[in-house]
């Protein structure tokens, strides 16, 4: 199968390409600071190298068990390199829960967060196959122990001799090949893997090129856990269309990083946008004299817009004068609450109320609402430019075959 969309192909051609653009943005003592394609394609082949002196094997399994980072992406890239298999656990993750997934994945090496590394130092007594464990912190101290490393003392591992390895793994590599194995909750018993490869991912790419436009020059913030198949994929994406990913450890602190990144896209859950709509309804019910007509007036001038941009029709002269009055006055300042450069946003994850939906949409923010699972790496359907229904979770992907099988089952089956 031809390799064109695979991942590892994807990341080599934009270091090729892009090299001194900007490719990723992350914290650094709670400042923003970026590096370029370059400089990623440096540390990621650091990173492969060391993971190759460790002895990691074709298809082997290694856990990232930590918040986001972009330690995180960057093992991610060097495991997909030399093609081993990464495996996600939830930073939020119980002892009992990492321990099951180690187990089952036979996990041999687990780079560990703050939080979550002595909860894999102890897993080293329950998990009997386990060769190390790895801070990713340089400030995080280490307990003295064999099979323990600080993150300065993994990377002194690095060793050009396994260059040439290296680029023979990078040259192997197959569509059939696992990309990583992904464990869900479910609905009984304990968590599954979900085993996806390089074509689920690629036909993923592939089908977003066709109902998506995002270009380099766009900055995504990853504050979804990459552990989740939403973000992973979607941040996979980002990378494939040459864009900047910016990777957000701490959840909790979107609101700041959205101010200070500006993204101009983002992924999402339902939740996210019910607070801040329900933070502008509060605030708006405290409101006196003319401001709540004001807001009411601008809205529906968003939502006349954005019904004819549905419907395929252009707005009258004096609508879009209306319009952009009711932009410099009201809907600018409420996408100014998402950075001031927000155009798209992917949610997914569950239900969003329509009428949410149709809200952020009045206001000038792209929002597309999708289905899947993590067994279909994620998109099976989304909302259209234009044409789409708000109560509904949008057409089917291209090349997407859907049905409703026996107890209301959907089957999904996709072109590759």
């Amino acid at each position: 199968m031809n390799t064109q969309y695979h991942i590892v192909t994807r990341l080599r051609e934009q270091i090729r390409t892009q090299h001194q653009r900007e490719a990723i943005r992350f914290q650094q003592h709670n400042q923003w600071t970026s590096i370029s394609w370059r400089q990623l394609g440096e540390r990621v082949d650091q990173l492969s190298r060391c993971l190759l002196k460790a002895g990691c094997q074709v298809q082997q399994t290694v856990a990232i068990f930590a918040p986001n980072s972009e330690k995180w992406a960057m093992l991610d890239y060097a495991a997909l390199q030399i093609r081993a298999v990464p495996v996600p656990i939830y930073a939020t993750s119980t002892a009992q829960q990492a321990a099951y997934i180690i187990n089952d994945a036979d996990v041999q090496w687990i780079f560990a967060g703050d939080d979550q590394l002595e909860m894999a130092v102890a897993a080293l007594e329950q998990c009997p196959n386990i060769k190390g464990v790895v801070a990713l912190s340089q400030e995080t101290p280490v307990p003295a122990h064999p099979k323990v490393w600080d993150w300065a003392s993994w990377l002194l591992q690095d060793d050009r001799g396994h260059q040439a390895e290296l680029e023979t793994r990078i040259d192997a590599r197959c569509m059939n090949d696992l990309i990583t194995l992904i464990y869900t909750s479910g609905t009984t018993g304990e968590p599954k893997g979900v085993m996806l490869d390089y074509a689920n991912v690629a036909a993923q790419l592939d089908v977003h090129d066709q109902v998506l436009a995002i270009e380099p020059h766009d900055v995504s913030l990853a504050f979804l856990p990459l552990s989740h198949v939403f973000e992973r994929a979607w941040s996979y994406y980002v990378l494939h269309r040459g864009a900047v990913n910016a990777y957000l450890s701490d959840p909790q602190k979107v609101r700041s990083a959205l101010a200070s990144v500006q993204p101009t896209v983002m992924s999402a859950v339902p939740r996210f946008y019910e607070k801040i709509h329900g933070a502008i309804h509060d605030k708006l019910s405290r409101a006196t004299g003319v401001k709540p007509h004001l807001f009411r007036w601008a809205l529906r001038q968003g939502e006349r817009h954005a019904a004819q941009l549905r419907a395929g029709h252009s707005l009258s002269r004096r609508q879009q004068w209306q319009l952009a009055l009711a932009d410099k006055l009201v809907l600018s300042k409420l996408r100014a609450l998402l950075g001031g450069k927000m155009r798209l946003m992917p949610c997914g994850g569950a239900r969003l109320d329509p009428d949410i939906g149709a809200f952020f949409h009045a206001i000038g923010i792209n929002v597309k609402l999708g289905y899947g699972m993590t067994e279909t790496t994620a998109t099976v359907s989304c909302w259209d430019d234009t044409c789409f229904d708000p109560q509904s979770i949008g057409s089917p992907m291209p090349g997407a075959q859907l049905r409703i099988g026996e107890d209301n089952e959907i089957q999904v089956r996709g072109r590759w």
